[in-house]
């Protein structure tokens, strides 16, 4: 099962970038000449907010569904609030299809998307998406640390009972003489490999407690 903590990471680097890129998007928009740096600022612009919205849209449901994790509608209406957002800034590149000098001009109404609607929109989802990954991601390690812990105990009971029969077999060899030796001597390595196990289960269950 995928780790959540490596999912958020994963979602986070892919979205986060999204905000800047819109902001140099719509002083590129806003800008009245062109320099040298305009093609490049555009180009890495586009590229950010591509990943932004094939992660939203595409990569991140398949990520939930491979670390069998399913958002709270309250994030995922969150998440597609984000999508809607970042959907007509996406329509602004695709129609300018990279030439920046194809990008509409002095738009009021862009910039005010930019500003008010997508920075927000994936800035809210980005803060519920994080909340809600690491919360689960550490009520899932505190539930398998709490199984492990019965598990070992279970090991540790399997273990002193082993040694317990073992002892009652070297028992049972000594009084039947000479025919039980090679009983007694194969008893003996089980009582002494269980105790072995014992030690090793009582350190890995005092790491854990800890």
């Amino acid at each position: 099962m995928t780790n959540l903590t490596e999912l958020q990471n994963t979602a986070f680097t892919a979205i986060g970038p999204s905000r800047i890129a819109a902001l140099s998007l719509m002083a590129l928009v806003n800008q009245e000449v062109e320099n040298k740096n305009t093609a490049e600022v555009f180009n890495l612009s586009a590229k950010r907010l591509e990943n932004a919205y094939k992660m939203l849209s595409v990569r991140l449901p398949e990520l939930l569904k491979e670390a069998d994790h399913k958002f709270p509608d309250a994030v995922a209406e969150k998440q597609k609030a984000a999508l809607d957002a970042l959907q007509p800034v996406m329509n602004y590149i695709r129609a300018a299809d990279g030439k920046v000098h194809d990008l509409p001009k002095q738009s009021a109404e862009f910039s005010n998307h930019c500003l008010f609607v997508l920075e927000p929109a994936v800035s809210s989802f980005l803060m519920e998406m994080t909340q809600n990954l690491l919360g689960t991601q550490k009520q899932r390690s505190q539930t398998r640390e709490k199984d492990m812990l019965e598990a070992i105990t279970s090991a540790e009971s399997v273990g002193r009972n082993i040694q317990l029969i073992a002892f009652n077999a070297s028992i049972e060899a000594a009084r039947i003489g000479d025919m039980g030796k090679g009983f007694a001597v194969i008893a003996t390595e089980i009582r002494e490999l269980s105790g072995k196990t014992q030690v090793l289960l009582d350190d890995i269950a005092g790491f854990l407690r800890t």
